[in-house]
C-alpha cells in the first residue's frame, strides 16, 4: 500500500517537481529598457506589426527583408517564451498591434524543457494577447532545425505540432510551417547554406526563406 501511494504521489508530483526552470528574465532587462528607451525617444504607432521572440527576430533585418512593413523588432537575445511573457505588456502589448510574428521555443527546449512545458508558455502567451487585443492576428513561425541542434529535431517537431493544432484551433492564429520545413534537405537533414558558421543562425539565404514566407502575410488591415 505504501509503495502505492507512493508511485502515485510521485506521478502527481512528476511535471512540477522535474520541470526545467525558467531562466531569469532579468538577464535581458538592459535590452528591453534599450526598447522603452527608443519609444521614448520616437514613440511608435499604435495598430502596426510587432516581431517578438527570440534571437532570430532580434537579428532580423525588417528595413532589409520587409521593407512595406514598418514593423517593430521586439526580439531579444536567446529568450525562452517564458522570458517573452514577463515583458510582453513592454514588448506588445502597448504598442496595441493587429499583427503580431512570433518565433520563439527553440531555446527553451534545448535548455531541457519539454514540449508540454514550452506549451504551457505559448498558451499564456497567446490568451493575453488575446485577452487584451481580441482582433490582433498572430503568425507563428514554427521552430527551425539547425545543424548544432540537430539532436533534438524530433523534441522540435513535437513542439511544432502543438503550435499547428493551436493555430487549427483558433482562426486568429496563423502557423508558418515553412519555418522548418524549408530547412531541410530531402533527407530531412538541415540545409548548410542556411546558416551561418555557428550552425544555429539563419544567413542571408536563411533570412530570403522568411521573407518569401513571411511578405505575403503581412498585411495590415485599413483603419476604419
Amino acid at each position: 500500500m505504501f509503495k502505492r501511494l507512493l508511485f502515485t504521489l510521485l506521478v502527481a508530483l512528476s511535471g512540477p517537481l522535474f520541470a526545467a526552470p525558467d531562466p531569469s528574465p532579468e538577464r535581458f532587462a538592459k535590452e528591453i529598457e534599450a526598447f522603452d528607451a527608443a519609444d521614448t525617444k520616437s514613440p511608435p504607432e499604435k495598430g502596426g506589426i510587432v516581431f517578438t521572440g527570440s534571437s532570430s527576430i532580434r537579428l532580423l533585418n525588417i528595413p532589409k527583408y520587409f521593407p512595406d512593413s514598418k514593423a517593430l523588432n521586439r526580439g531579444f537575445g536567446g529568450s525562452h517564451i517564458s522570458e517573452v511573457n514577463h515583458y510582453l505588456d513592454r514588448c506588445v502589448l502597448r504598442y496595441e498591434p493587429s499583427l503580431v510574428v512570433f518565433y520563439c521555443g527553440g531555446n527553451d527546449l534545448w535548455d531541457k524543457k519539454t514540449p508540454e512545458q514550452v506549451e504551457e508558455d505559448f498558451t499564456e502567451f497567446r490568451t493575453r494577447l488575446f485577452e487584451k487585443l481580441p482582433e490582433t492576428k498572430l503568425i507563428v513561425l514554427a521552430v527551425r532545425p539547425s545543424p548544432s541542434r540537430f539532436s533534438i529535431i524530433q523534441t522540435e517537431a513535437d513542439l511544432n505540432e502543438r503550435f499547428r493544432k493551436a493555430a487549427e484551433a483558433d482562426k486568429r492564429i496563423t502557423y508558418v510551417a515553412g519555418s522548418c520545413d524549408r530547412y531541410l534537405d530531402k533527407d530531412g537533414k538541415p540545409i548548410r547554406n542556411l546558416f551561418v558558421e555557428d550552425g544555429l543562425h539563419m544567413s542571408e539565404a536563411g533570412y530570403e526563406i522568411w521573407k518569401e514566407i513571411l511578405t505575403p502575410l503581412l498585411k495590415v488591415p485599413a483603419a476604419k
